[in-house]
């Protein structure tokens, strides 16, 4: 859904900085892009031409919320929850344009828009979340090594880090307040 969300305001971006200019230069899609090589390869059709594709490439659990507190008063009673589960989703925009001029202003205009909204909004099970974006670098030999990995050549390319999205699956259990505590003594 986060992902959704994101190309979802892309292209509103990119749909508003068009006009004037031509209206369907740039476009997002959600997509694996490592198969960008792949169908090329196999005698395929490229579907990622003149595109900007997001791909997921890491997620990794937020350890700075790890240790919230499972119990919490409401009213005259409280409610037990399963500790809530806050990850960080590295998110990878890549430009594939005819021409390498025409990719890196693609990147630059997701930047942009990044820059100017840096929360996204989106709703998972009925409930409203934001992800904070930040630019994540990850230094030329770790870039080397997620591009061989995921087995494409190198795009122009910039990393996303969504941080601090919540997963809360177990329903919550209530029950009353405890006030008074009375002991059996036996001697």
């Amino acid at each position: 859904l986060l992902l959704t969300e994101m190309t979802a305001t892309l292209n509103l971006y990119f749909g508003l900085r068009s006009k004037g200019g031509s209206a369907d230069l740039f476009s997002g899609q959600t997509a694996d892009i490592s198969t960008h090589d792949k169908n090329a390869e196999g005698g395929g059709e490229d579907v990622f031409t003149n595109k900007v594709v997001l791909t997921l490439v890491s997620i990794e659990e937020e350890n700075a919320m790890k240790n919230n507190y499972p119990l919490r008063e409401a009213g005259a009673g409280f409610i037990k929850e399963k500790s809530a589960v806050y990850i960080n989703a590295y998110l990878l925009f890549s430009a594939r344009y005819e021409t390498y001029a025409t990719s890196i202003e693609a990147i630059s205009q997701v930047i942009s828009c990044f820059q100017a909204s840096r929360r996204v909004s989106f709703t998972v099970d009925g409930e409203e979340q934001d992800a904070v974006l930040q630019l994540h670098n990850l230094g030329f030999e770790n870039l080397n090594n997620l591009w061989t990995v995921m087995g494409g050549r190198y795009l122009p390319s910039v990393i996303y880090k969504a941080r601090v999205l919540m997963f809360q699956q177990a329903p919550p259990v209530s029950g009353p307040l405890i006030t008074d505590i009375h002991g059996n003594e036996t001697v």
